[in-house]
């Protein structure tokens, strides 16, 4: 998609003294009858992780992609990152191009941002498909990733610790645990994760899910939540950070009329590692929704 289409750009007023400039892709046609898409990626992700599947409907689906605040292009203000604050952006988006209904397709902590935005406007979201979702972790966690995250809140030591490792080689061997196709973390995708990092504000952007986790979380929604629309959680079996036989339970209990589906020889970046069996799913997905508007 950002290989064929400019980027565009939007002022978004998050409040009376700030500002940020969000960058944003659009393709397809408008089709009667049809809810157009909204591509959300994951932390630290960008437009440009969705290569792989957008093209594939394109044909068929008005498609909109941005670049959520603090992330990719869009810029990265000295706010408070939190769920909330990216779901108020999908809003404000869907606002600035009167879309009245959409279908949400969110990786990882874009799946949470727009599971968080169903659940304050549902009657907004026409779907839900959501890949490897973040937000409800379990017992997943271990010691040492908490020790780390511990480390990496720490204001002295998480700002050394981004310095040190917002580089090729550690985004890198970061990339590496969320693939199963190793083939796919090349340095194509690496160059794509590791260029936001060197932009004006990014340590605060980056560092804030470490620094305020539970802004990041799910948990204190009501379950089920208020979003009682169609739901498809898509999984990489190979997720060893969010494994879907503990994680999947979860959200379901979020979203009982959730439908789960687990793409084996697939990670965490479950739409960009195993790309096709992940466009066969989101077709078969696309048609059960209802799409009339």
């Amino acid at each position: 998609m950002s290989d064929m289409l400019k980027d565009q750009y939007f002022q978004w007023q998050l409040s009376p003294n700030t500002e940020a400039t969000i960058r944003y892709q659009e393709c397809g046609e408008e089709r009667p009858g049809k809810v157009p898409l909204l591509f959300l990626h994951g932390y630290g992700g960008m437009i440009e992780h969705w290569n792989l599947n957008i093209p594939a409907f394109a044909s068929d689906n008005k498609i909109y992609a941005m670049d959520l605040i603090g992330f990719g292009k869009s810029q990265k203000p000295d706010v408070r990152y939190s769920l909330e604050l990216f779901a108020v952006q999908i809003e404000a988006f869907l606002h600035l191009k009167k879309i009245p209904s959409v279908i949400i397709v969110g990786h990882s902590m874009g799946a949470a941002s727009a599971i968080f935005f169903a659940h304050h406007r549902p009657e907004i979201v026409k779907g839900l498909i959501l890949a490897n979702p973040s937000g409800l972790f379990g017992d997943t966690m271990d010691g040492v990733t908490s020790l780390f995250f511990g480390l990496v809140a720490s204001p002295f030591i998480g700002e050394a610790l981004f310095a040190a490792f917002a580089n090729p080689v550690c985004v890198g061997q970061g990339l590496t645990p969320t693939y199963f196709n190793q083939q796919k973390v090349d340095e194509k995708l690496i160059n794509q994760f590791t260029q936001p990092l060197q932009d004006r504000g990014a340590q605060h952007s980056y560092l804030s899910p470490s620094k305020r986790p539970l802004d990041f979380r799910l948990d204190h929604l009501a379950k089920p939540c208020n979003y009682k629309g169609p739901s498809f959680l898509v999984w990489g079996a190979e997720d060893v950070a969010l494994p879907p036989h503990k994680i999947i339970p979860e959200f379901q209990e979020l979203m009982p009329q959730a439908g789960a589906f687990i793409i084996p020889k697939a990670s965490h970046c479950i739409h960009h590692d195993a790309h096709e069996e992940f466009n066969k799913r989101l077709k078969i997905i696309l048609d059960q929704i209802d799409l009339p508007a």
